[in-house]
């Protein structure tokens, strides 16, 4: 019995050395979160790959499945498959300005809720400029962005994109094109 009794007694001291590092809180997850994904986000609106590349796990996921209507598919899979993909498709952006009304970081993850302002040069010569609501989850793991989604109302986009093309039939500037074949089925 005294046999037991000393290695229950044994196991109980020891254990507290032998348990898992202990996990951080709600609050510590959060800032650790958001000072990689504040980082992130503001090099994403300002197209800085150079700032935002460090910060992308190499397994990174992006999507923005509320585009795909207008511009066909964009998710894309891996740090360079990502980093190929911004620096040739968003190279049209001619100017992004994102404007907050909130945000918050939870545990792995960082919301940002506002509107993006975006002008986009088109292959054909149009600019289009489009004020639109504009969500992005970030989630974040061991210091790096694993996944980046985009939500966005596009309905705008398609109503100044269809106004912009009406005004250069007007003019005889060029001829209507779309975007994208989705891009004229109204959004």
């Amino acid at each position: 019995m005294k046999t037991w009794i000393l290695c229950l007694f044994l196991l109980a001291i020891a254990q507290p050395s032998c348990a898992q590092a202990k996990r951080p809180s709600l609050a510590d997850l959060s800032a650790q979160t958001e000072a990689i994904a504040q980082p992130y986000f503001d090099a994403y609106i300002a197209r800085d790959w150079a700032r935002l590349e460090p910060l992308l796990d190499d397994h990174i996921r992006f999507d923005d499945a509320t585009a795909s209507v207008v511009f066909g598919a964009v998710g894309k899979q891996g740090k360079a498959e990502l980093m190929k993909a911004l620096r040739e498709t968003y190279a049209a952006i001619r100017d992004m300005r994102y404007h907050p009304v909130s945000q918050f970081a939870s545990g792995e993850h960082m919301v940002f809720v506002g509107e993006l302002e975006w002008s986009l040069g088109l292959p054909d010569g149009l600019i289009v400029d489009t004020r639109m609501p504009f969500v992005v989850r970030l989630q974040v793991r061991d210091g790096k962005v694993l996944e980046h989604q985009d939500t966005a109302d596009y309905k705008p986009f398609v109503v100044a994109l269809h106004a912009a093309r009406a005004k250069a039939a007007r003019s005889g500037v060029t001829p209507p094109q779309p975007v994208a074949p989705a891009a004229t089925s109204g959004g």
